[in-house]
């Protein structure tokens, strides 16, 4: 039988697990993605206990799986890139750039995004871009493209993880 002060820890503890983690749906959630003057902009789909902590872009070049980096970077350069909405291949999101990108991006490619969640590990989650999906689609404010052709806002991208 378990004491009153055992139980009473337990139960702290199942409290403050429930209000910093974050629950996935769908699984993976889906990433928005807009052109901004000629630039691409990401929006990761994170908890507010998240912090984004770097980015890259990678494409698979031989169709087998393997995968090559076109740019990386970490080190959030603002508020809003710690809050998961960066543009790609710009050097005013991170502070540092690992690699530059050097060639156009491609009309499809993973962007994998280096995250802390609220237990302070670091994490990584891809998402899907397919440029050609912006073709012919009038974004509003604050509206983003996402893989399977869904318009949505940063608030719906985020609802996606509670």
């Amino acid at each position: 039988m378990l004491g009153r002060g055992l139980v009473a820890t337990l139960a702290g503890m199942a409290a403050v697990a429930a209000l910093t983690s974050c629950t996935v749906a769908p699984d993976p959630p889906d990433f928005g993605y807009r052109m901004e003057g000629g630039v691409l902009v990401v929006v990761f789909p994170r908890c507010p206990s998240e912090s984004v902590t770097g980015a890259a872009v990678l494409v698979s070049r031989s169709g087998q799986g393997n995968f090559e980096y076109l740019w990386r970077a970490k080190e959030p350069a603002r508020r809003d890139v710690e809050e998961g909405r960066f543009s790609v291949g710009d050097s005013t999101s991170f502070g540092e750039v690992g690699q530059p990108l050097r060639e156009a991006l491609p009309e499809e490619f993973d962007v994998k995004v280096t995250y802390v969640d609220a237990g302070g590990r670091e994490k990584e989650r891809d998402g899907v871009v397919r440029q050609g999906a912006l073709k012919g689609v009038r974004l509003r404010g604050g509206e983003y493209m996402t893989w399977p052709g869904k318009v949505m806002t940063r608030q719906q991208i985020d609802a996606q993880r509670k």
